[in-house]
């Protein structure tokens, strides 16, 4: 399981009570098919408890992925605070997530050396796997990094 966060996504986490360990627990979830919507463009909307507590009181995370690896956390909110994306922030989530999705393993690899995005390591995994590159085809992630509030 590949997963990874925008650098923004992180930023949010960091003043959460969210782990590592939440993410990929809500990666195993999605893999088996829990998944509270399908937004479209690769986005799966989830609901994530806070660690140490339930998911009545947590987090809406969106998640950009074809329902296999690489998953790549965008943006996250609790549902105290809003009851769901504005509709410019999805237009902007879906742009962002088609770029992510579309990438090959060399966009991947320089978007983690810049720091655009960076890895979420579930049970010890440590390597970047990306499989289906698209020959010629490398978007730039400058300038596409997510900032949903």
């Amino acid at each position: 399981m590949t997963v990874f966060v925008v650098d923004d996504f992180r930023r949010w986490m960091r003043r959460q009570v969210l782990a590592d360990d939440d993410l990929c627990a809500a990666v195993a979830e999605m893999a088996r098919g829990l998944i509270d919507a399908d937004l479209g463009h690769g986005l799966l909307k989830k609901r994530v408890a806070r660690s140490g507590a339930g998911k009545r009181g947590g987090y809406r995370v969106i998640v950009a992925s074809r329902r296999r690896t690489p998953w790549f956390f965008l943006c996250g909110y609790a549902k105290s605070q809003r009851a769901a994306l504005s509709p410019t922030d999805l237009a902007h989530a879906r742009r962002l997530s088609d770029d992510l999705l579309s990438m090959t393993a060399d966009g991947l690899r320089e978007a983690l050396g810049r720091g655009d995005i960076s890895e979420v390591h579930c049970h010890d995994e440590a390597t970047v796997e990306v499989s289906g590159q698209r020959a010629g085809h490398d978007p730039k992630v400058d300038g596409s990094r997510a900032h949903l509030p």
